[in-house]
């Protein structure tokens, strides 16, 4: 047993995060967990990469924007799109590494004094991030300054090239005889802030959202730009991607390429935040048993360190089923932490979510004989969900778990699934699984 990867806890939280959102994806809404959103979101932003430090520095981050915008589409009927208005999202982009990373941050937001952080990312700052008050004013963090990213300039700027014809930007900018652009004014990081035209002076802001909107996000990259004028229109040349504040994606790679943890990726990018479930100095420790993993606090005795192997073991072989994923359990000594840190009822003994199990006072339920049979029931819910392949009730899946975990909780569902074994058999009720209940 080791203690490889540790970050911040706090005994108590400011906010109480949700247990899902809200997602419209490829034009349809879906209710989806809220670590299903980080992972796709990870997927979405920095996906393509090998670096698992950088993946979870970026999990902390998307988890953190979403804590403190959701939503953000609440008039039209969910919380995030799936562009990157909110944060791009890639489910089909879903890697074993994403899922890792997802999995390792458990939970974690950014917090500052007590307070969840006000975050961004982007994809390349150009050499400098920007700070939040120099392009948006009111939103100056000491967390969100300006400062040279030596990381980001490894190998050299991300350079880019747009022309856009007077024709295409008279519209975006309700400015008719448009003829000339040029730089007026620069921030401390060198965005533009302002540009001069015939037609009067230009908020920088205005037409890199305006130009984004009409035609297309690929055209102003960044706002690290020059602009000549010419008869048919503007040359822009520039460097970077996105806007520069907070996270830089590809600076966060090259720390990680360097050896930087994830806690120290994030300590550079929002220097005075720190990492956790919660807002204060309690630290997370993994300890690895030889088939699934116990996470439990410093100084907690962990209570499923050996009950965790063997009730995975009971699980695959009263069912019949595998998972390729290896199981997490999650101890939470109180039920505050555990109710504040997965958005679950505090009345329940334990939630899966995927291939982790959050378990709620687990001395409490050892002390009461119950820790082996929540464990097994938890481990069935895992294995239920890796080979589930078709939309299925939650009364099916509860009733099924616990009737190969052999337990009488939920009576009423057990006994709603054991009438359909009594009708089809019990293989054929598995398939379920994969087929989905028959008509």
């Amino acid at each position: 047993m080791g203690v490889p990867l540790v970050f911040t806890l706090a005994l108590a939280a400011v906010l109480v995060p949700a247990a899902g959102v809200k997602v419209r994806v490829q034009g349809r809404v879906e209710s989806v967990p809220v670590e299903t959103y980080v992972a796709w979101a990870v997927a979405g932003e920095l996906g393509g990469t090998g670096e698992a430090e950088a993946l979870r520095a970026m999990a902390v981050v998307a988890r953190t924007w979403a804590r403190t915008n959701e939503g953000r589409h609440r008039s039209e009927g969910f919380d995030f799109c799936q562009t990157t208005h909110c944060q791009r999202l890639d489910p089909a982009a879903v890697s074993g590494l994403v899922r890792r990373a997802v999995a390792d941050t458990d939970g974690a937001i950014l917090w500052y004094r007590g307070q969840p952080a006000v975050v961004f990312h982007s994809g390349d700052c150009g050499g400098r991030t920007a700070s939040a008050g120099e392009l948006w004013p009111g939103m100056a963090r000491p967390y969100l300054p300006s400062k040279e990213d030596p990381f980001c300039s490894r190998g050299g700027p991300f350079a880019w090239r747009a022309v856009l014809r007077w024709d295409q930007l008279e519209p975006v900018l309700g400015r008719r005889g448009l003829r000339y652009l040029a730089v007026g004014a620069r921030s401390g990081s060198g965005r533009v802030l302002r540009l001069d035209s015939n037609r009067g002076p230009v908020d920088a802001g205005e037409l890199h959202v305006g130009v984004g909107r009409t035609l297309g996000w690929n055209l102003l990259r960044s706002r690290v730009y020059s602009v000549e004028s010419t008869p048919e229109g503007a040359r822009f040349s520039g460097k970077g991607a996105g806007h520069g504040v907070g996270l830089c994606q590809k600076g966060a790679v090259e720390m990680a390429k360097s050896g930087a943890n994830f806690r120290e990726i994030l300590a550079y990018y929002f220097p005075g935040t720190k990492a956790g479930v919660n807002a204060q100095g309690l630290e997370w420790r993994r300890l690895g048993g030889e088939l699934t993993e116990v996470w439990t606090l410093e100084g907690v005795a962990p209570m499923s360190a050996s009950a965790a192997d063997a009730a995975w073991r009971e699980a695959r072989r009263r069912s019949g089923l595998d998972a390729a994923c290896r199981p997490r359990v999650h101890e939470y000594p109180d039920t505050a932490l555990f109710r504040d840190s997965t958005g679950a009822s505090g009345a329940v003994a334990a939630v899966t979510r995927g291939c982790t199990i959050h378990v709620n006072r687990p001395a409490r339920l050892a002390a009461q004989g119950g820790l082996a049979q929540v464990l097994l029931h938890e481990m069935m819910h895992v294995l239920i969900g890796a080979n589930r392949r078709a939309p299925l009730p939650e009364w099916f899946e509860e009733g099924l778990a616990e009737f190969l975990a052999g337990g009488a909780t939920r009576a009423a569902e057990r006994e709603r699934v054991e009438a359909l074994i009594r009708r089809h058999g019990r293989e054929a009720v598995l398939r379920f699984l994969q087929t989905g209940l028959p008509e």
